[in-house]
This record gives structure tokens, sequence and C-alpha cells, in this order.
């Protein structure tokens, strides 16, 4: 055997076989993790830039206040349709109390949990991202009944970016993610 001849793995070079290993981990190893890691940062700005909304409303008893007064007059709408009636789009919606225009919701939708429970969800983001991860979910639900104060809603409605956590802020009011 001379010294020349290169080693040989499966009837390819050396060299070409270290390439095809390292083209293999950039394309399908590499993205996923940076995905991820990119994900838990946008999750991180999105968590904090709705709770500094959350702020800038007052508190949750004024977002509480707001969403059942709004949600008593708006029924009343045409649009109301019992599922969503108004979108980030507000060319032809009436406008929103200045409490819940601070907190920038993109959708405010009405839903009813599994008990029937009428609630009023303010979400500030979570939409679907075709080809890659949807953004990081986060809304405000306020249930518009009186229920028990251990009453905790079911997760109902669409919710893309979701991770299934409903925690309480106050009485009827929760913060969805």
């Amino acid at each position: 055997m001379a010294t020349s001849e290169k080693t040989k793995y499966f009837g390819f070079s050396k060299d070409f076989v270290i390439l095809v290993v390292l083209f293999a981990f950039i394309v399908f190893v590499l993205p996923p993790v940076l995905e991820k890691i990119g994900h838990q940062q946008e999750r991180k700005h999105k968590y904090e830039n709705a709770r500094r909304r959350v702020e800038k409303a007052g508190s949750w008893e004024n977002i509480k206040a707001a969403s059942l007064f709004f949600y008593k007059n708006i029924q009343s709408r045409p649009y109301f349709d019992e599922h969503y009636f108004w979108r980030g789009n507000r060319q032809n919606t009436n406008p929103l109390p200045t409490t819940l225009e601070i907190l920038q919701p993109w959708r405010i939708q009405y839903l009813r949990d599994s008990n029937n429970i009428p609630i009023l969800s303010l979400r500030l983001y979570g939409i679907h991202r075709t080809g890659m991860y949807s953004e990081p979910y986060y809304a405000i639900w306020v249930i518009c009944t009186n229920v028990s104060t251990n009453y905790v809603p079911s997760m109902v409605g669409d919710g893309p970016g979701r991770r299934g956590i409903i925690e309480r802020k106050g009485d009827l009011i929760f913060e969805v993610r």
C-alpha cells in the first residue's frame, strides 16, 4: 500500500465523508437548535412587552373594569357574533376604551369555555407562521359573569403558540400563555 493512498469509507475518501457529515450537521441539526434558542428569546421579549403594556394600562383591575364595560356595551353591535368581532384592523370598528387601547390587542374575541362561561379574550400576541414556529401566545381573559372565586376557565379557542398556562391575576381576570 502506497503512502499516498487515502483512507476510504464505503468507497469514499475520508475528506468526502467529513464534508457529508458536516453538511448533514449544518442542514439537519443546527437549524432546530438555533430556532429553539430564537423562539425562547422571542417568547421572553413578547411576554416582557405584554407585561409593560399591562403596567401602562394601570392595573389588572383597570383592565377588568374596561373589559367588562366593553363586553356589556358591545353585545348589541351587529358584528358581535359570539365568536370574534374585532381584529387589529380598526377601520370599521368602534373605538376601544382607553385602557384596552393601551394594551394594543390585535384580536378581541368572545369565547365560552367548556362550562359555557363567557370570556372576553384580549389577545396581544399569538399568530400562526407558515414554515416555522408560531408566534408566542399571550392573552388576557376576563370572565364576564359571576363565578366562584376559585373558578379557573378551561383552555378554549384557537391559539397558535400557546403553552397551556392560565394564571389568575385577580378576581375574574387571567393571564394566558
